[in-house]
């Protein structure tokens, strides 16, 4: 297998049969012996630019030596190294950051060094991650993986001592969220048309489009084509490192990049937000963009101020609602599964199923039921016993 080397300590780089593997000396052994880290890449400018990381980090004093490096050492570095070679996104690296603090909060995880690192303590501190969320979890037991199958992949540890670990499932008891009924649409829609609250633009686009928030909130001028009445979904908001509000330059997944239509329903009011919009950003507030929270906030008020909800239905209303609301009203009009998963930005139809099967089994119903009244218009029924031994 043919080497490439580089001189004056940049390191090797070889083909593999997936790609390069890059090998540079950081440090040497309590006995002597050279330390070497590797990385890997498609191409061997990947491989190049990994190198020059890890360069970069033994330079300004940031690189931890593989004996003495922790969990948390790694999972930090591996971030960085993410998001300086743009794998990652701003609002992905604070979100994962926050993740990483909620496993740094076991000291033996954080303390440790991976080579002692064993199967029970990590098994302990996931049950006790079991009262939050299946969501919180998920995204625990993910880094805490892919964290320790690095460390297998740079040779600082042989295997991972949590490869048969089962993901815990959460005790925590969460309702599902549910769209608004028909009676509670019209409420909030005449609350939003007639009362002076604030964000009423951004709720009722969403309860018309099923956008979620944050495309919304990231919406400018050139993504509204009235001429051909549609809307290009190609960004949405997130948070940066700062935890302030930024505007990442895709959607919230692949499929999240879409064009909607602009129906008649909802020609005016896209009409009446490009009238109202005194920037190229259609939402902003004091010059800001404006987050999700920051109008959950205010739909929450909405809903116990004027009485929005019925109370004797189950299931969890938030602003994530009015895209579920979208969703079923869409159904309940006939809409096909398909076209549905296109509109909502799903990747996979069986998403949209999922999301919606109790909208989807009610619609069913509902047209089975015309087609009993039909078959009935025809003289066909079986209600009739003498009728049925007739026919045979």
């Amino acid at each position: 297998m043919a080497k490439k080397k580089k001189g004056n300590g940049e390191g090797t780089v070889y083909k593999t049969k997936s790609g390069y593997r890059g090998q540079i000396v950081v440090g040497i052994d309590d006995y002597g012996k050279l330390i070497r880290r590797s990385v890997t890449g498609k191409t061997i400018k990947e491989v190049n630019e990994k190198l020059t990381a890890v360069k970069n980090s033994i330079i300004t004093g940031t690189y931890i030596a593989p004996n003495h490096i922790t969990l948390c050492d790694l999972a930090h570095l591996m971030l960085e190294d993410d998001l300086n070679l743009n794998y990652i996104k701003e609002g992905t690296y604070h979100r994962s950051i926050e993740t990483l603090k909620r496993i740094e909060k076991c000291p033996y995880i954080k303390n440790t060094p991976i080579q002692e690192l064993s199967y029970a303590p990590i098994k302990d501190f996931l049950l006790s991650e079991a009262k939050m969320s299946q969501s919180l979890i998920n995204k625990v037991y993910m880094m805490l993986k892919k964290t320790l199958n690095e460390a297998v992949k740079r040779k600082i540890i042989r295997e991972s001592p949590i490869n048969d670990l089962k993901k815990p499932k959460s005790s925590q008891h969460r309702e599902k969220v549910r769209a608004l009924t028909k009676d509670e649409e019209l409420r909030l829609y005449k609350v939003l048309t007639t009362e002076d609250v604030n964000y009423s633009h951004q709720m009722l686009l969403s309860m018309m489009t099923g956008m979620r928030m944050g495309e919304i909130n990231a919406l400018e001028r050139r993504d509204i084509d009235m001429r051909f009445k549609t809307i290009s979904v190609n960004k949405t908001i997130t948070r940066g490192l700062n935890g302030k509000a930024i505007i990442s330059d895709s959607a919230k997944t692949e499929n999240g990049n879409r064009i909607i239509p602009i129906s008649e329903t909802v020609k005016p009011l896209v009409d009446e937000i490009l009238f109202c919009g005194e920037t190229d950003y259609l939402f902003v507030r004091k010059g800001k963009l404006i987050t999700t929270s920051q109008v959950n906030i205010h739909f929450k008020r909405i809903l116990e101020k004027y009485d929005i909800l019925d109370k004797t239905i189950k299931g969890t209303v938030s602003l994530h609602s009015l895209r579920h609301t979208f969703a079923t009203r869409c159904i309940e009009a006939g809409m096909q599964p398909k076209v549905l998963q296109h509109i909502l930005g799903h990747s996979d139809i069986r998403i949209t199923l999922n999301t919606y099967c109790d909208a989807f089994e009610n619609f069913q119903k509902e047209n089975l039921a015309k087609t009993d009244e039909y078959f009935a218009d025809m003289g066909i029924s079986f209600s009739n016993s003498k009728s049925i031994e007739e026919a045979s």
